[in-house]
């Protein structure tokens, strides 16, 4: 091939068939025609990021020179240190999809273009090949959900696109460079997180378990904008769990993220726990410590189980449940009259399981009423057998039914608030101190005529408040939601949280006095809707930005995952023909018990 003029850059673009400056090679394969196109792309995303980070640090200057001699192919250049710009900005949040990257062309995405070669292939040779997928499946024992993962088709796709003459890595390679390999960029997709970090601050979580080696391990976990990542794992079973180890623990981990990057610190109620972050927030001005949401109301839920009422209750559900799932015909005869659907399964709160236990038995008790009256059951062996009558008269029991309603709807409105919490999904900031509030003032109203019976429990809940959330970061962050700051009933009834946002404002800004003023200046602006905060676009978003008042999940969360609904309020009416239903020692009429099915929280 002769060169007559032209530098790498149109060099690049006779190979990628790029028109405008230079004819297209025609004996160019269709791999270097595509990561030639992809260099090019790349040299272009490079010039206007440049172009746009140049322009708001000079915008009355020159435009910067050319730099077609870069080799944009080298993606170990030093990062920049500006900030992101607008380009970057609009972009999408989160791990991208993982992809063969520049080097291949892409052949099974939609919309790519598949070879001629695999165009061609019958259905036998597809089978064949699929077949010795699974073998290799079946004989290194791996589960078949292996193929879900997000690597599975690239892995399949760079191998394809190597060619025929590829041969996999042994088992010390894997083990060795290539492990190393892996754990490097995994490094450095947690240190590009940092960048997050100094822009918006950051919140350390501490996670304090045991593994099935009784080691006490501690994770801490680091969250922002961007995402959540693991920051460490420390194995503590040496040391003693004191208030002074476990702060020079926190302290350490804030220095190594870097104490003006961390904003909120959160470990569980734990007294050492409860010590050591308060003596956290004694050295680090700036940071607040608060003790995790979820494990808070766990321990409302806990002191429940306190009152007769529950001690009662939960064991006479468990005989229920134990009874049936230990039995194979009374299973199936479960089975039979729910429709398929169990009594008893695994819910995605981690916590308060015996609440939820009861919630899910209560559902279905007519469905065992049936049961246990149908004909299939009475003419079985198992009904003359003891255990069988104990049974039998366990789900006729009225009382217990009368009981198992009280709690759930004494521990439905906490539990609710426990799926916000405890959920992977949204942040749970901005709506936990409305939650809270509500969920009290929704056990209050149902139980308005049994103020002795309700007062225990409020009671707990009350006392849980006082000692672990009531702090200003919980007010600020019902402050700062713009579904609560325009409305005006609300705003009206907690106005006392604009005086936690004053008092974090003065311990993050310090002595800053300029600092305070642009902080409470854009307060007001937020508070009266000014500027950005007026527009329409803004404006039309108050209400889907956070969670709504009600607390309700978004309707595609619920149709799609039924453990997650949040059921609307109790019906009163209802509650009272069933009350005085249950006093009369009489079953509550089929009309009143398919409206409770209504409200009963589905798990």
């Amino acid at each position: 091939m002769i060169l007559k003029g032209g530098g790498i850059h149109r060099f690049k673009e006779h190979l990628a068939k790029y028109p405008g400056n230079v004819a297209g090679c025609p004996k160019v394969g269709p791999e270097v025609q595509h990561a030639r196109n992809q260099s090019i792309e790349n040299w272009k995303d490079k010039k206007r990021k440049q172009q746009e980070i140049y322009e708001e640090e000079n915008p009355y200057g020159p435009d910067p020179g050319d730099e077609e001699s870069y080799d944009v192919s080298n993606t170990e250049a030093a990062p920049t240190r500006h900030g992101p710009t607008a380009a970057t900005r609009g972009r999408k949040r989160g791990i991208a999809t993982p992809s063969i990257g520049k080097y291949f062309k892409p052949r099974t995405g939609p919309g790519d273009q598949p070879t001629i070669k695999s165009v061609l292939q019958g259905e036998e040779v597809k089978l064949k090949t699929d077949l010795c997928m699974v073998r290799w499946f079946i004989d290194a024992s791996l589960p078949f959900n292996a193929s879900n993962s997000i690597f599975y088709q690239p892995m399949l796709d760079a191998v394809c696109a190597y060619d025929s003459g590829y041969k996999g890595p042994n088992f010390n390679s894997l083990r060795g460079p290539l492990l190393a390999k892996c754990v490097e960029e995994t490094r450095n997709f947690v240190d590009g997180f940092r960048k997050t970090w100094r822009q918006t601050g950051c919140t350390i979580m501490a996670d304090g378990w045991t593994d099935r080696k009784r080691r006490t391990l501690i994770n801490f976990l680091v969250y922002c904008p961007k995402g959540t990542i693991f920051l460490k794992s420390v194995d503590a079973t040496e040391s003693s769990k004191t208030a002074e180890f476990l702060f020079r623990l926190f302290r350490d981990v804030v220095n190594f993220v870097g104490a003006e990057h961390v904003d909120h610190f959160i470990t569980d109620n734990a007294s050492n726990m409860v010590a050591a972050g308060r003596r956290l927030e004694d050295e680090f001005p700036s940071i607040y410590w608060s003790p995790c949401a979820a494990h808070c109301l766990n321990l409302v839920l806990s002191d429940f189980g306190k009152e007769n009422l529950v001690k009662t209750t939960v064991p006479h559900a468990s005989s229920i449940t134990k009874y049936i799932y230990n039995h194979c015909y009374p299973l199936y005869l479960m089975r039979k009259f729910t429709k398929g659907h169990e009594i008893l399964r695994p819910v995605q709160t981690r916590f308060a399981t015996n609440f939820v236990a009861l919630q899910s038995i209560y559902k279905h008790k007519a469905d065992l009423h049936a049961m246990v009256v149908c004909s299939e059951w009475t003419n079985s062996a198992y009904y003359k057998d003891p255990q069988g009558k104990k049974f039998t008269k366990a789900v006729l029991d009225q009382n217990f039914w009368k009981d198992c309603a009280v709690v759930c709807q004494l521990s439905e409105p906490i539990v609710r608030v426990l799926r916000i919490v405890d959920s992977d999904e949204r942040p749970a900031m901005g709506y936990l101190f409305a939650a809270f509030h509500a969920s009290r003032e929704e056990i209050e109203k149902r139980f308005q005529r049994k103020k002795d019976l309700v007062k225990p429990f409020l009671e707990y809940i009350d006392a849980r408040w006082d000692k672990h959330f009531d702090k200003n970061i919980h007010a600020a962050g019902f402050w700062f939601n713009p579904n609560n700051q325009y409305n005006d009933q609300l705003r009206e009834k907690y106005s006392f949280t604009t005086s936690g946002v004053l008092d974090i404002i003065e311990k993050y800004a310090g002595k800053d006095i300029a600092l305070r003023s642009s902080l409470t200046r854009e307060m007001r602006i937020f508070r009266m809707g000014e500027g950005d905060f007026g527009r329409s676009t803004a404006i039309n978003d108050r209400q889907h930005m956070l969670a709504d008042l009600e607390l309700n999940l978004d309707e595609a969360e619920a149709d799609t995952m039924e453990e997650n609904e949040v059921m609307a309020a109790v019906n009163e009416n209802v509650l009272d023909d069933l009350d005085i239903a249950f006093d009369e020692g009489l079953e509550a009429s089929p009309s009143a018990a398919a409206e409770v099915q209504d409200w009963a929280p589905f798990y």
